[in-house]
This record gives C-alpha cells, structure tokens and sequence, in this order.
C-alpha cells in the first residue's frame, strides 16, 4: 500500500485537498483493495483553517514516518507557512527519494527548500512572473500541472485532480488512472511539457466522430446487445475498418468494448440500486445470472453479489 502524506497550513485551499483525496478513495474502490492511504499533517500539529474559514483536523505534525509521496498544499500566503522546521524537514523527505509534491504557492516552499533545482514546478499563469521575481526563471514552469521521476507540481485549482490521476498513474499504471478520471465525469489533459500547453481532449468525440457514433449505437442498445456487422452498416463502415478504429483509439475490439459497457452498467446498478443480479443480467443484456458472473468475475475479479457489498 502506498502511502500518502499531505500536508497543510493556514488558509490551504480545500478545493485542491478534495482533489487529492478524492482520485485516492476512488482508487481505492476500483481496485476493489485499499491500494492508497493518506494522512494530513501540519508543521506543529494544530488544526488549521482553510481559505474558506473551515478549520480541519489533521492526523498529526511533521515526522518521519514512513511515506511514498508528500504533498504540500499552502496558501494564498505562503509565508505564513514558511519556517525553517518545515523546510528542512521537507529536504530530509527529499532525500529519502519519496515523490514530492506542491501545489500552487507551495511551489515557492519547494523553491525556498531548493527542491527545483532539477525540476521546475508548474505555476498559476496569474503568479508566475511574481514568483520568477523571488527566485528567478529556472524554477517555475508555465505550465498546468506535471510528473516527472520524483517530482509532481500543480498550478492549483482544477488541475490538481490532474496531478493527483498522474500520481495514480505512477504508482498503479494508466488503465486505473483513466478508470477513476471516468468515474469521477473528468476528462484529464496530458501532462504538458511544452509551456503554456493546456493539454489535449481525448473524449470519443474528438478521437473520432465515427467511434463515436459507434459508441453511442451500443449505448443505446445494452439491454439488447446488436452484432457488430448492424453496428458497422449504420455507420456506413466496412466491418474490418471498425475493427481497426477501435483497436487504433481505445486499443480494444468492439465486442470487448461492447462487453465493457455492459459490464460497467451492471456494476453501476449493483451498487446504486436494489434490483436482483438476475434482473440487471436482463438490463445489461446477459441472457441469465450466470452469464453475467462469469464475465463480471473476468473483469473484475469478484462475484456480482460481492461487489454490490463493498
């Protein structure tokens, strides 16, 4: 299990904790075992109030426990956190080689702790010039979030659920990092290298309108499954060339993407409604409750009936 340790001051914004701690729940659940665990730390211990005057109880004050990552979340001020016991005790962490992370301001802590002398930090469009004032060019990047070796950055806001999905896909690999983006309605930007990127949509749409439509001819019909051969006519395909577009877009045949859908409708009704598993075989197109197991323990390793538990 990977541990996660995040830390906070006065005024820290609660939007990027969410963002943070959400990714990791959902993680969490989708791997069907506790793969992510995290604790809020703040430099002596004490409670602080976030940006929104809400103060959040914290699991303790800096240590040396053992962690995979540390995240820094400060505030509109970060001096206000600033001290020579949270620097050093940010460039000990460094050492031991954990993923370090910063979030918006925090950058300016990394910055102080000369954390970035081999990485620049992502930072906010509105404060980047402020900071390459303080501490010059080398150590901000005009860019919206990143993850390189033992680093991670976010210019705050929104796309810290960005860097939070690249820590996923660090740890765990890209196919969970992408589940949980779906999960949470979140299309994430690629990792821009180039300054100023803002990343690319890789929604079906935009990979290709005939995927898409293709797409939406199966979700529309899970209950009742249609051969691949109806789909490819009413798109005005030869059957091999829509082969060959899902394969070269989502890296599946139709049929297991098709199956996938079914799958990932059935365990949605598992776990946010009361109906029988022999029912939602029904409704997600399996001709009995056994078809529906075998397949569902294929894919995600437990029986219909176990997960509906978790």
């Amino acid at each position: 299990m990977k541990t996660v340790t995040i830390v906070i001051g006065e005024g820290f914004p609660l939007l990027s904790l969410s963002l943070v701690i959400e990714p990791l729940r959902v993680a969490n659940r989708e791997s069907l075992r506790p793969i992510f665990k995290w604790r809020i730390l703040s430099a002596d211990g004490h409670a602080p109030a976030s940006s929104s005057a809400r103060v959040l109880h914290v699991d303790g004050a800096l240590d040396e426990g053992p962690t995979d990552a540390i995240i820094l979340l400060a505030s509109y001020s970060p001096d206000k956190m600033k001290s020579d016991q949270l620097l050093s005790w940010l460039r000990r962490r460094a050492r031991t080689g954990c993923l370090m992370g910063c979030v918006d301001t925090g950058a300016l802590l990394f910055a102080e702790a000369g954390l970035l002398k081999r990485r620049p930090a992502a930072a906010h469009h509105e404060a980047i010039v402020g900071f390459r004032e303080l501490h010059g060019d080398a150590f901000f990047a005009d860019r919206l979030f990143d993850l390189d070796g033992d680093r991670c950055s976010s210019a705050g806001g929104v796309v810290t659920m960005d860097m939070t999905l690249a820590l996923i896909a660090h740890f765990e690999g890209p196919k969970l990092s992408k589940r949980v983006a779906e999960i949470l309605n979140y299309y994430p930007r690629e990792s821009s290298r180039a300054e100023g990127a803002f990343g690319v949509d890789w929604s079906i749409p935009r990979l290709d309108r005939r995927l898409a439509k293709a797409v939406d001819i199966m979700l529309n019909n899970i209950e009742n499954p249609i051969p691949l051969k109806d789909i490819a006519e009413k798109i005005g395909l030869p059957e091999w060339k829509l082969r060959r577009l899902f394969l070269r877009h989502v890296a599946q045949s139709p049929q297991a993407y098709y199956l996938d859908l079914r799958l990932d409708r059935a365990r949605n009704l598992l776990r946010n409604s009361h109906e029988k598993v022999g029912k939602i075989a029904l409704m997600c197109g399996f001709a009995a409750p056994e078809s529906l197991s075998r397949a569902y323990r294929s894919k995600y390793g437990v029986a219909p009936t176990s997960d509906r538990k978790l």
